[in-house]
């Protein structure tokens, strides 16, 4: 029997081609969503342990900071407070008196270890220059604070304490207090202010030691209200400004402006802090830059904090809650 070529022939009907097409979309479509749902899951579970640590990380260096809030206040004088904060503005302010200059800082001003930056009179006031050292304008003769006190290598005492820490800082900006004393009509006035630079001694070491000045260097101007008639004094401070910008927490270091301060931790949306105090016992969502610091038992402070990427961006809080331990040698 002859077998004819046409009937060997076999193949799909169109039906056929058609629905198998569709089963093998259905399937694909399937396994594309499975994937799609088990990424989206992965990048949740990813976004959230990163934002967990980004801000638990965050709020870790700002509890420590509380934590050492104060330290060498005392030795400031004027009631400073270690803490100062304003939930309207979401900003924090850590402050501590400068510690102590080592062997490490001084380099070869040996006489300088163990010396803190003197407390300084404000001699005269000009826009942006606070003389430290020297008789106001063509006077010959100083005030007692002001009064230029030599040392062997011509620079002033008290000016040199501050030159020697300014250069353990690479010269770098200060941040620095303004201190007004209380009067019979008024109350203590503080004002910060960010130092530049300690003048050299001028006009020169070949004029009279009564006619030698000395000067800060400030940045930006200066607030009203301090001056050598009031007794106002400058004073050094150890600074660490904390505040949330653009859902990003930021902190500048001393005399660093806003803009050249680091970014510590992303997709912060809110810091909120809040300060329990005794004699008597209050709570306040508020501390100002003279306190009151004595009277502070606690600091606890909440991070609100999202997640980037395309998983869940739910907001979560952070809190962490302080004892400073530098308010005791305050005293109450």
């Amino acid at each position: 029997m002859q077998i004819r070529y046409k009937d060997l022939i076999q193949g799909f009907t169109l039906i056929e081609l058609l629905v198998g097409m569709s089963l093998l979309t259905l399937i694909m479509t399937i396994a594309f969503n499975l994937f799609q749902g088990s990424n989206r899951l992965v990048e949740a579970d990813t976004s959230r342990v990163s934002a967990m640590q980004n801000a638990q990380t965050a709020l870790d260096i700002i509890a420590n900071d509380l934590r050492q809030a104060g330290e060498n206040l005392t030795t400031s004088g004027p009631s400073i407070s270690g803490a100062e904060f304003n939930n309207a503005t979401q900003s924090l302010i850590i402050r501590r008196g400068i510690a102590p200059m080592t062997a490490s800082q001084v380099g070869n001003a040996t006489d300088m270890i163990s010396r803190r930056p003197d407390t300084l009179s404000i001699c005269a006031v000009s826009t942006n220059r606070i003389q430290i050292i020297g008789p106001q304008g063509s006077a010959t003769t100083s005030t007692a604070n002001c009064t230029y006190n030599p040392r062997a290598d011509g620079d002033d005492v008290k000016a040199y304490t501050w030159r020697i820490y300014f250069a353990s800082q690479a010269n770098q900006p200060q941040a620095a207090l303004l201190y007004r004393p209380p009067t019979s009509g008024s109350a203590a006035s503080y004002a910060p202010i960010i130092v530049r630079t300690v003048s050299s001694v001028e006009p020169s070491l070949g004029v009279a030691v009564n006619l030698r000045k000395i000067w800060l260097e400030i940045v930006g101007s200066i607030p009203a209200g301090y001056s050598e008639t009031n007794g106002s004094q400058v004073i050094l401070i150890d600074q660490r400004r904390y505040w949330v910008q653009d859902n990003q927490l930021k902190l500048a270091i001393a005399g660093q402006t806003n803009e050249q301060s680091e970014t510590v931790a992303f997709d912060v949306t809110g810091m909120q802090l809040s300060a329990s105090l005794l004699s008597p016992s209050a709570a306040v969502s508020n501390l100002a830059i003279d306190g009151p610091w004595k009277r502070v038992q606690s600091i606890t402070a909440v991070l609100t904090a999202g997640s980037s990427g395309l998983g869940s961006g739910r907001l979560r809080t952070f809190q962490a809650t302080v004892f400073p331990r530098n308010v005791s040698s305050e005293g109450r």
